[in-house]
């Protein structure tokens, strides 16, 4: 059943991408000014299925952090944290990590995200 929805999703992506494509590539280049990063990166970011896209917000989660209100509080840090998280290798390690329930995280080894959640971590501390 995993490779159904695996299927399915890859699927779900392509045509997003081909309907992000048809708008051409003015509209695209305002669209990814618009959320404030490069043509490369929003294509990247539109391009992640929905469980990789939920990767940094979980961990976030698990880490103590509330995302949406680091969301609010600072905006350009998480947006910049998802572009990070969109451009790493690790996704399927960071899923594998995170689906183990009672297991401490060992993002810290591989993490691009790592510094900026330390010093988010400093900053912001953890939810109540």
């Amino acid at each position: 059943m995993q490779i159904v929805e695996s299927i399915r999703q890859w699927w779900r992506v392509q045509v997003f991408l081909r309907k992000l494509e048809a708008l051409g590539q003015v509209t695209t280049a305002e669209l990814a000014r618009d959320n404030a990063v490069s043509e490369a990166d929003f294509r990247r970011l539109a391009s992640l299925d929905d469980t990789d896209s939920a990767l940094l917000r979980r961990l976030l989660w698990r880490l103590g952090f509330d995302p949406e209100q680091l969301n609010r509080r600072h905006a350009g840090v998480m947006r910049d944290m998802a572009v990070v998280c969109a451009g790493c290798t690790m996704r399927r390690r960071c899923r594998s990590d995170l689906d183990l329930q009672g297991v401490p995280l060992r993002h810290g080894r591989y993490c691009p995200n790592t510094g900026t959640i330390r010093a988010l971590s400093q900053g912001s501390g953890p939810r109540s």
